[in-house]
C-alpha cells in the first residue's frame, strides 16, 4: 500500500484559473485523481484539505488544495503536468487493542424503509417531528413541511412548554446537559437539542461501521469513552456536494469526524483502512486518518 499527498503545480496555481474550477468539484477532482494510475479500476481512496492548514510552514503556501490518497498501486509520480506527488509506503504499524485518534470525512447514510437516507437530515426531521407529535400540532403544518415549517411552529408554541420540553431533551443527553448554562434563548435551545440529535445518530452510525458483519471484512473497532461514559467523537463541517454530470439532483452530504477508538480485530482494521469506510468513497469520502494517542 502507498500513502501520498498531492498538490497542484504552483506554476499552475499562479498562470490558470485551474484552482478556482476545482473548487467544489468533486467530479473533476477524482476524474484528475485517476489519472495518477495506470488503471481505470478505482484502486485509491482520498481527501481533500486546504494546503494553508495541513502545510502552513511551507513557502507560499495559500488556499489551494492538498490531497491525500492511499493506493494499492503507487502512482504516476514522474513528468505529471500537473501535480507534485510525495509517496511513501503505508504499512502502519498496528497492533491489537491499540488506541488511536481519528479523523475521517465520511457520507453517512442510514437505510430505512427500503430507502436511503441522510443521516444528519433524517436526525433533524425524526426529532422536529416527534416534538411537533409531543405537542399536538400537525394540523399546524402545511401539506409538505420544510425544517423551517417544523421549527416556526415548535417557536410559536406556548414558551414555557416547548422550553421545559427542551431542556428535559438536554439534560437527558450528558455530551449537552452542560449547555443549558450557556443559553439564554428558546431557539437557542432548540438549535442545541437538534445538534444533540445530529450527534447520537452520527455516534450510532460510526460505531456501526466499526461493527464486524457477516460475510464482509470490514470494521475492526470501537469508539472509546472519557469518564462521563460520552463517546470520544466530534461531528463537524456538514455540507452538501452537488455532482451535475451525474443528474440535475445528484449529490452527496459530507461530515467530518474526530475523535478516539480502539482497534478490535486488527486484521479488520487493516482492511478498513486500506479500503476505507462508508459510501462516495469515489469522491473523497472513508478515507480514515489515525494518529498514535
Amino acid at each position: 500500500m502507498y500513502f501520498s499527498r498531492v498538490r497542484l503545480r504552483p506554476e499552475l496555481l499562479q498562470s490558470s484559473q485551474l484552482n478556482r474550477v476545482l473548487q467544489g468539484n468533486v467530479y473533476g477532482i477524482h476524474r484528475l485523481l485517476y489519472d495518477l494510475f495506470r488503471t481505470d479500476e478505482r484502486n485509491f481512496i482520498f481527501r481533500e484539505e486546504i494546503a494553508r492548514a495541513q502545510l502552513g510552514h511551507a513557502k507560499a503556501v495559500r488556499g489551494e488544495p492538498v490531497y491525500y490518497l492511499v493506493s494499492t498501486e503507487k502512482p504516476n509520480v514522474d513528468n505529471n503536468p500537473l501535480f507534485i506527488v510525495d509517496v511513501k509506503s503505508y504499512q502502519p504499524q498496528l497492533e491489537q487493542g491499540q488506541i488511536l485518534t481519528y479523523d475521517c470525512r465520511v457520507n453517512p447514510v442510514v437505510t430505512k424503509y427500503g430507502k436511503k437516507h441522510d443521516v444528519v437530515m433524517d436526525a433533524q426531521l425524526v426529532f422536529l417531528k416527534s416534538a411537533i407529535q409531543h405537542f399536538k400540532l400537525e394540523n399546524q403544518l402545511p401539506e409538505n413541511p420544510h425544517k423551517s415549517d417544523y421549527i416556526t411552529q415548535l417557536l410559536a408554541h406556548e414558551h414555557q412548554a416547548i422550553n421545559e420540553y427542551l431542556t428535559e431533551q438536554l439534560q437527558n443527553d450528558l455530551a449537552y446537559a452542560e449547555q443549558l448554562e450557556q443559553v439564554t434563548t428558546t431557539r437557542e435551545k432548540l438549535e442545541w437539542a437538534i445538534k444533540a440529535r445530529i450527534d447520537q445518530a452520527l455516534v450510532t452510525w460510526f460505531a456501526r461501521q466499526g461493527e464486524q458483519r457477516p460475510n464482509r471484512y470490514s470494521g475492526g473497532f470501537q469508539l472509546t469513552e472519557d469518564g462521563r461514559g460520552i463517546k470520544k467523537f466530534q461531528a463537524a463541517g456538514y455540507q452538501w456536494h452537488a455532482i451535475p454530470e451525474k443528474g440535475k439532483r445528484a449529490g452527496f452530504s459530507s461530515v467530518d469526524l474526530t475523535g478516539e477508538l480502539q482497534i478490535t480485530d486488527l486484521e479488520a482494521f487493516k482492511y478498513t483502512l486500506f479500503n476505507g469506510l462508508g459510501r462516495s468513497k469515489a469522491f473523497g469520502c472513508g478515507l480514515l486518518m489515525i494518529r498514535r494517542v
